[in-house]
C-alpha cells in the first residue's frame, strides 16, 4: 500500500509539473507562473526523478528558455548599476530555480551547455567587495545553478566538463570566491574542487603556471579568511580536496615548490580541529595525505 501511494504521489507530481510546464508557455502572467512553478519545484515532496522529467519537459516547451531568459536579461541594467532591488532579486532567482530544474536531466544539461546558457549568467559574476545584498543573494542563486550543471562523473560528463571550461568557468569561479560573501564561496570552491578532480580539470589548471599560480593564491586568501568567518566542515573538505589534486600534479607543471610553500600552514598545524565533524573521519586523512604528498620531493 505504501509503495503504492508512492507511485500515485509521484504520478500526480508528474502530472502537476506538467501542468506548470504548459503554463509557462500559455500565461499572460508570466512572472506569476514562474512563482507557482518556483514554489512546485522546491516542496520537499518532490522527487529527484520528477525534478529529471520535469527539468526534460521545461527543455522542451516552447519558447521556455526564452522567457527565462528575458527574466535574466530584464535585470542587466539595475544588477551592473547595483540598483537591483529585493523584488527583482526574487525574479531572477525563481528563473534560475527552472534552469537548475532542467539541470536535473543529463540530456537537458547538455543542451543548455550546448546553448551557451552559461553566458547570459556570467555578466552578474563581474562582483566586487562591496556588493549590496540583494545582489549577493542573485549572485548566489546564479552559481547555484551553475553548480547543477557541474555533473562530471555522469553521461556526457567529459563533454560538460570541457564545454565549461571553454566558457571560462574557471577564472569566474575564482573571482567568486576572492570577492563574494562566504555562502558564494562556498558553492563556489565546490564547483572548483570538482574540476580539480577531473583529470581534465587538473591539466587545464596546470596548463599554464600562472594559471595554477592563481588557483593557489585565492585558496589560500579563502583560509586565512577562515580565522574570522569560521567555515562548515564540508567547505573545509572542499578546500583540502583542491589542494590534495594540487599536490598530486604539481610537479608535473613546474610549481612543486611553489605548491608547498603557499599551502596554508592552519591546514596541516590542525589549526581547526574543532570544526572538523567527529563522524567525518574523511577530513583528518585527507589532511594526512596532503602532508605525506608535500613531504613527497618529485624526482629529479
Amino acid at each position: 500500500m505504501e509503495m503504492k501511494g508512492a507511485f500515485l504521489r509521484e504520478e500526480e507530481d508528474r502530472r502537476v509539473g506538467l501542468r506548470w510546464s504548459r503554463a509557462t508557455v500559455h500565461s499572460d502572467n508570466g512572472e506569476e507562473v514562474l512563482i507557482q512553478l518556483n514554489n512546485f519545484i522546491m516542496q520537499q515532496a518532490i522527487s529527484e526523478v520528477i525534478c529529471m522529467d520535469l527539468g526534460f519537459q521545461l527543455w522542451n516547451s516552447p519558447v521556455t528558455v526564452t522567457i527565462l531568459l528575458q527574466e535574466v536579461i530584464a535585470v542587466y541594467p539595475n544588477f551592473l548599476n547595483s540598483t537591483l532591488t529585493m523584488k527583482e532579486s526574487a525574479r531572477i532567482s525563481n528563473a534560475l530555480i527552472v534552469f537548475q530544474c532542467m539541470a536535473y536531466h543529463p540530456e537537458a544539461r547538455m543542451w543548455l551547455l550546448k546553448a551557451n546558457i552559461p553566458y547570459y549568467l556570467y555578466p552578474f559574476f563581474q562582483i566586487s567587495t562591496n556588493v549590496m545584498k540583494p545582489l549577493q543573494f542573485s549572485i548566489l542563486s546564479l552559481i547555484a545553478a551553475l553548480a547543477e550543471l557541474v555533473q562530471f562523473d555522469e553521461q556526457y560528463g567529459q563533454d560538460t566538463l570541457l564545454s565549461l571550461l571553454d566558457t571560462q568557468v574557471f577564472p569566474l569561479c575564482l573571482h567568486c570566491i576572492r570577492y563574494g560573501d562566504q555562502p558564494i564561496r562556498k558553492v563556489a570552491t565546490l564547483i572548483l574542487m570538482k574540476i580539480l578532480m577531473q583529470e581534465n580539470g587538473i591539466k587545464y589548471c596546470c596548463a599554464l603556471p600562472s594559471r595554477c599560480l592563481s588557483v593557489i593564491q585565492v585558496l589560500h586568501q579563502l583560509v586565512d579568511t577562515f580565522a574570522s568567518e569560521i567555515p562548515c566542515s564540508q567547505q573545509l573538505k572542499y578546500v583540502v580536496q583542491c589542494y590534495l589534486s594540487l599536490s598530486r600534479v604539481a610537479w608535473a607543471g613546474g610549481v612543486y615548490e611553489r605548491v608547498r610553500e603557499m599551502v596554508p600552514l592552519q591546514l596541516i598545524e590542525n589549526t581547526f580541529h574543532n570544526i572538523i565533524d567527529q563522524k567525518d573521519a574523511e577530513i583528518p586523512k585527507m589532511l594526512n595525505q596532503l602532508v605525506r604528498n608535500l613531504n613527497h620531493r618529485p624526482p629529479q
